[in-house]
This record gives C-alpha cells, structure tokens and sequence, in this order.
C-alpha cells in the first residue's frame, strides 16, 4: 500500500517536471487570479467594516457657547430627546472633551493656547430607523434652529458619499470575486487535460493494468491540489507583505484590515479545494468518455 502511495506522488512531481511547459503559464494564471481574488476579498471586508463604522457617522453635534449649569443641560437634552428621528442624546462637557481629545491626538496640539479651546456639546445619535442622509440633515437643521448652540457639525458630505456608494462598493467585489473562481477552475480544469492529453498513453496503460480510477485519478488531483496550493500561498504572502506596509504607513487603515490574515488563509484552502477537485472532475470525465468510446 506504502509502495503504492510512494509511486502515485512521486507520479505527480514527475508530471510537474515533465509537463512544466503546461503547469508553468497555468500556476502563474493561479497566482494573478489568486491574487486579485484576496485583493477583492480583503477590499469587502474593509468595506464591511466600514459600513459598521457608518452607524456611527449618524450623529450632530451641538456646540454651546461655553459652561451651562447641570439643571440647564438637562433641560435642553429633554428637549433635543422628544425631537423626532433621534436615539440618544448624550451631553459631554468640555472637561471631558479635553480628556478624548488627548486619547485620541496628539496633546502638543494643545500647548500653543491656554486653557480649554473645546467647549461643552451635546452629543445627539440618531435612530437605526432614520439612519440616512435626508433625516441626518433634517435633525441638523432641527437643532441648529433651536438657536442657543454657538455651532452644529454632521457628517453630511461622508454620509451621502457612502450611501451613494455603499451598494456597488459591495457589488463590484463579489461580482470580481465570483468571475475570478470561475475563471480560476477554467484555467485549473484545462491545465489537467493538457497534462491528460500528453499522458494519455500512461493513463491507458494504468488502466489496462487493473488501475482503480483513484489509482490514476490521485496522482493528478495531487498535481493539481499543489498548484492551488503554491499558486495562491505565494499570492497570500506578497499580499500579506503590501497589507503590512501600508499599514505601517497609514496606521488608521490597520482597522480596515481587521480578520484580513485569516482571509487570506481562507482562500489558500479555497484555491487548493478548487483546484483539488477541479482536477478530479476533469479526470473523471476524461476516464468516462475512454470507456465510453471503448464500449461503442
């Protein structure tokens, strides 16, 4: 049985030496493809994650002029909840302001101007029901109205470029996605018939011998599951390499790619099955069809 095994995989290395003139120019194919399909996969996902930080997008902020006592702030979020399309309305003080605008920056921003330069706001979300761009610009319009905020910020002009774009941001990649692992298992199942073909003498013979079909099928499949597998591996490493240096250059895009190296293992095993079973399927008809013409 051992014996047995030894031959079939030392068949397959054979074939990629013999047959290097086909399985070289269909691993390179593998490799584009490969890539481009984790470059659209890894690109989706970012997109998804993008579309989860848009909820967040939903939401004005109302500048005052300057300290309120708490009675009065309190007042004015019970007035700004019983407004319509609005979830929450949260008053941030200018303390606490300074305090955020240090987690997030650089506090050397601040030394040039004495004291607190950010002044007390309320924070108001909208709700998941009114998550579009008219009713975010309703509620801005609403509360700049109100007439004692000193100034009132929305996202506007980001929130009605995503949902502008947010369907075909999510089209064009599947639709690439999807072209591509057809056109990989067209390139997959026409590389094992040009290898059949030039190794049709040797599969007649095997066959002829008594060979089961998983005896002649293994070593192709075998062939085949090696050029998924190194085509889209060294895909996945020189993306992984370019993902790595734009992250070190842009550090706020590294939350875009969240999850993008478990993708990228992913589709080795997607391409390595793919071309696994591609192989098998293009060697299974190529047997059915030789006993076929054989019986008539």
């Amino acid at each position: 049985m051992f014996g047995q095994l030894g031959y079939l995989i030392a068949e397959s290395f054979r074939g990629w030496k013999q047959q290097r003139t086909v399985i070289l120019p269909s691993l390179i194919t593998i490799f584009l493809c490969s890539l481009l399909l984790a470059s659209s996969l890894v690109a989706l996902c970012g997109v998804v994650r993008l579309l989860e930080a848009e909820k967040s997008l939903y939401s004005v902020e109302a500048f005052l002029p300057g300290e309120i006592p708490a009675d009065s702030a309190a007042v004015i979020r019970h007035d700004l909840e019983r407004m319509k399309h609005i979830d929450s309305v949260e008053y941030v003080s200018a303390d606490s302001a300074l305090a955020d605008f240090r987690r997030h920056f650089d506090g050397e921003m601040l030394e040039l101007v004495e004291g607190n330069p950010i002044p007390p706001f309320f924070r108001i979300r909208l709700d998941e029901e009114s998550s579009n761009p008219i009713d975010l610009i309703d509620v801005r319009n609403a509360v700049m109205r109100i007439g004692i905020f000193e100034e009132v910020q929305a996202p506007v002009e980001w929130v009605e470029k995503i949902s502008a774009w947010k369907f075909r941001m999510v089209f064009w990649p599947v639709c690439l996605s999807v072209l591509l692992l057809v056109t990989l298992s067209l390139i997959i199942c026409n590389s094992v018939r040009l290898s059949l073909l030039s190794r049709k003498l040797l599969v007649e013979n095997m066959k002829y011998a008594g060979g089961s079909y998983g005896f002649i099928e293994f070593p192709f499949v075998l062939e085949g599951l090696m050029q998924g597998l190194v085509g889209s591996g060294a895909a996945s490493l020189l993306l992984l390499v370019l993902m790595n240096s734009v992250t070190e250059a842009l550090p706020m895009v590294g939350a875009y790619m969240e999850g993008a190296g478990t993708l990228l293992v992913l589709v080795v095993l997607l391409v390595s099955a793919l071309s696994a079973y591609f192989s098998f399927r293009t060697v299974r008809s190529f047997l059915h069809a030789t006993r076929n013409e054989q019986v008539g």
